[in-house]
């Protein structure tokens, strides 16, 4: 009772400051939330790691899981960018988010990683529920994780160009109507310009980025939130995209959809240090 007061003070304190940069708070400190809470749209389908591989344990310590409790499954994903703030899609918020599992290789479990209680769900206030532009939220977290947060892209754009590739983590389902691997996954994608992008996705708009995978290889349901990162050759990571929506999983020619970081790059930062705790 004493934290749920706590949250309560905070968010009531900074709830003006961080609306003006573009934000909107959640209380997460009261109501009961289930599985079944999360809501499904099959026709727009959130996000999994089709034809992709396993990654090597202990690496990408970054790449986070959304949970209702300390030890249950990842419903969506997200990415440490401080050590008390994670980020995530805006859409994975409909969902009962009162954990963040970082560093951890499996999808549910205590047995690796940090297991860390979120205090607060900042919003983008320009999200659309139904166009899924602005797909962008940031989570706070009850104390400071020990992993590293992964590098994020340039406001100016700079790390992304049609032709590079890059890597898209998560626990989503390997096939359109598969399961969750118990392992995290990483799947191989090259950028597309925009005009390509919007020839294959009407709804697509600049505040996104499409990528398609050799061998149908594709994020799909249950990956929603998780990072696409380039990886440099220094052994860096830089986080360019949010795993955001898709029509269809490993189809050729239907590439998914990811909110594109650079775009948020101000709002991210200002309201990643808006900070209660």
């Amino acid at each position: 009772m004493k934290l749920i007061s706590s949250i309560a003070i905070c968010l009531a304190l900074g709830a003006s400051a961080v609306d003006a940069q573009g934000s909107s708070f959640t209380d997460v400190g009261v109501g009961n939330f289930a599985a079944t809470d999360i809501p499904i749209d099959d026709a727009t389908l959130p996000m999994a790691i089709v034809a992709g591989d396993d990654v090597a344990k202990g690496t990408k310590t970054y790449t986070t899981g959304l949970r209702i409790t300390a030890d249950g499954q990842n419903f969506c994903g997200g990415s440490l960018i401080t050590p008390t703030h994670v980020l995530t899609a805006s859409h994975c918020t409909r969902g009962g988010i009162r954990w963040v599992s970082i560093g951890s290789h499996y999808v549910n479990g205590t047995q690796d990683g940090e297991q860390i209680r979120v205090v607060a769900i900042m919003n983008h206030r320009n999200f659309s529920n139904t166009l899924f532009t602005n797909d962008f939220a940031v989570l706070e977290l009850e104390k400071p994780s020990s992993f590293k947060p992964v590098k994020l892209a340039a406001p100016d754009d700079s790390d992304i160009k049609a032709g590079d590739w890059a890597s898209v983590l998560g626990w989503g389902l390997t096939s359109e109507n598969g399961t969750q691997p118990y392992e995290l996954k990483r799947a191989k994608l090259q950028l597309q310009s925009d005009e390509e992008c919007s020839k294959k996705l009407p709804r697509f708009d600049n505040n996104m980025i499409c990528a398609a995978g050799k061998s149908g290889a594709s994020s799909c349901r249950g990956d929603s939130g998780g990072p696409l990162v380039k990886e440099l050759p220094n052994g860096e990571d830089v986080q360019i995209g949010i795993v955001s929506w898709g029509i269809r999983c490993g189809v050729t020619g239907i590439p998914p959809v990811f909110a594109r970081v650079s775009r948020a790059r101000t709002w991210i930062d200002s309201t990643s240090s808006n900070t209660c705790f």
